[in-house]
């Protein structure tokens, strides 16, 4: 079986009222959906641009309002909560037999190729890798065959998302490390990240 690395895309079909519903709230649907329409096709294309083979996984089943690129495998992720849905989309990708997964969210516009590919660069070292997200959760997740369930117990969508990860790892005595922290776009005042990363 041919051994390499798989880069999972966690995203959402950019149709309003569905997407951004945080922001939904200050900016309108329409707007929140367009926002995260853009965010979605850099996320792709930073991940296309590291030739490493990309999976799009999907909340839900594509309704035909919008087309994914050609070049990413679409799927629909799995039942149940985001720790469970993230366990599932790295065993598929280990039972295809890739040595290397990373997994990424679609909201985090300054994640660039160099980013993605430094990441797979410590999982040669490390059985996890962690990209820490300004508001206490995580951009990225690594894992290196076989896998490791760090999931299960931890509180999704909140501050303490990270350091509950952090503490599961250690208390299984997993090794780990840490790539650069990022910002993702949930809110209106976190809109000015766009703005930086077009003018890049």
């Amino acid at each position: 079986m041919k051994v390499s690395p798989s880069l999972v895309i966690f995203g959402r079909e950019p149709i309003p009222g569905r997407v951004k519903t945080r922001l939904a709230r200050d900016i309108g649907a329409e707007r929140a959906a367009t926002v995260y329409a853009m965010m979605l096709e850099r996320t792709l294309v930073e991940a296309m641009a590291t030739g490493i083979p990309v999976v799009l996984s999907l909340a839900r089943a594509l309704t035909g309002c919008w087309t994914p690129p050609v070049g990413p495998r679409v799927e629909v992720q799995a039942d149940g909560d985001l720790g469970r849905r993230m366990l599932e989309a790295f065993r598929l990708r280990f039972a295809e037999g890739a040595d290397r997964v990373l997994l990424i969210g679609s909201d985090c516009p300054g994640a660039t190729r160099v980013h993605l590919l430094k990441a797979f660069e410590l999982l040669s070292g490390v059985a996890v890798v962690l990209g820490p997200a300004v508001d206490g959760g995580y951009w990225a997740i690594g894992q290196r065959a076989p896998g490791v369930d760090c999931f299960s117990g931890v509180p999704w969508s909140s501050p303490g998302t990270l350091s509950a990860t952090r503490e599961k790892l250690r208390s299984g005595d997993v090794r780990w490390a840490e790539t650069v922290t990022l910002a993702d776009v949930d809110t209106v005042e976190d809109l000015d990240l766009l703005d930086v990363v077009a003018d890049e």
